[in-house]
């Protein structure tokens, strides 16, 4: 936040008296605890006000102490604010709430908290999950007046990737002439994101195989984010066929013999070494993925698949 070092105010009227709420503890982000003051007493400030995103505010160095007056050695708690029990009277206080504190939700992001957001009850701030988690709800998060966040926001630490060596299957398998090749299906997890088919050694169906699919068991359920496909780039023998990917479905399910939740769709047709990535926005539940089309040779490079845990 930008607020270390100020001492904020925020004008209210009371009894048709302005009050200043001035922000003691700024700099140390464990909360706000707040001194209700005088608003004749603005005039003693050494420096000129700036009106900034529904906030009023100065250098905290700049304002006079006895401006606190009785809350200046107040008992209260983070999150409270001393206020005067008699405007009239410095010497009376009482503490109540006056925020909900520091989000705490694992994974979210505070410095995408939009600018005109503020601290207080009734208030409410935006925000996003940070880099290496995905989000599910809004960033909306509401300060209630019980001093509790209310929100719908989840961040889920997002996985390595989780097709890596596990177990794998297609329809058919490739053996080039003679049956000396075998471009098996673990040829697509075996961390080898190359795109030389000869040199790399990617996974590829049989031609004849015209609904040729393959498959992954990732060996537990997660939520699935997004798949990525290495597309065939140029060989040895200087031969393009990276068209062939083309109309791929991907599909997730809970067993082997029902894997038809859908993921994503690719239209191609495939580039050369193309790096395809077919995103899940439904974030489906899976311990199967599936890559599947109705055109023959399903040559995949190497197949990664993104998720979080369930």
């Amino acid at each position: 936040m930008t607020l270390t070092g100020l001492r904020i105010i925020h004008l209210n009227r009371v009894n048709s008296r302005h009050l200043e709420i001035c922000l003691h503890t700024v700099a140390n982000g464990t909360g706000a605890n707040f001194c209700e003051i005088s608003y004749e007493n603005k005039t003693t400030a050494e420096t000129k006000y700036v009106d900034n995103a529904g906030w009023v505010y100065s250098e905290k160095e700049h304002w006079p102490k006895d401006l606190d007056g009785a809350c200046l050695n107040s008992n209260c708690k983070v999150n409270e604010k001393c206020t005067h029990k008699r405007y009239s009277e410095n010497a009376y206080f009482k503490c109540v709430l006056s925020d909900c504190g520091i989000p705490d939700i694992k994974g979210i992001d505070l410095s995408t908290a939009k600018r005109e957001d503020a601290i207080g009850l009734h208030r409410r701030i935006h925000t996003s999950c940070s880099d290496g988690y995905s989000q599910s709800g809004s960033g909306r998060l509401i300060c209630q007046s019980n001093g509790e966040w209310k929100y719908d926001i989840v961040c889920k630490e997002a996985t390595s990737n989780l097709a890596l060596n596990k177990p794998a299957t297609q329809s058919s398998t490739f053996t080039g002439p003679e049956n000396i090749l075998n471009f098996s299906a673990n040829l697509a997890v075996d961390g080898n994101n190359g795109t030389d088919f000869a040199v790399d050694k990617c996974s590829c169906t049989e031609g004849g195989d015209t609904n040729p699919w393959w498959l992954v068991d990732l060996q537990a359920v997660y939520f699935i984010t997004s798949v990525r496909i290495f597309n065939r780039g140029m060989d040895k023998w200087g031969l393009d066929v990276s068209d062939r990917l083309r109309n791929v479905t991907v599909t997730e399910g809970l067993t082997e013999s029902d894997v038809n939740t859908p993921c994503g769709f690719f239209a191609g047709p495939g580039t050369l070494s193309q790096l395809v990535v077919i995103d899940c926005p439904t974030l489906p539940q899976g311990r199967f993925v599936k890559i599947s089309m109705i055109t023959e040779y399903l040559t995949l490079c190497e197949v990664e698949v993104f998720g979080y845990s369930v």
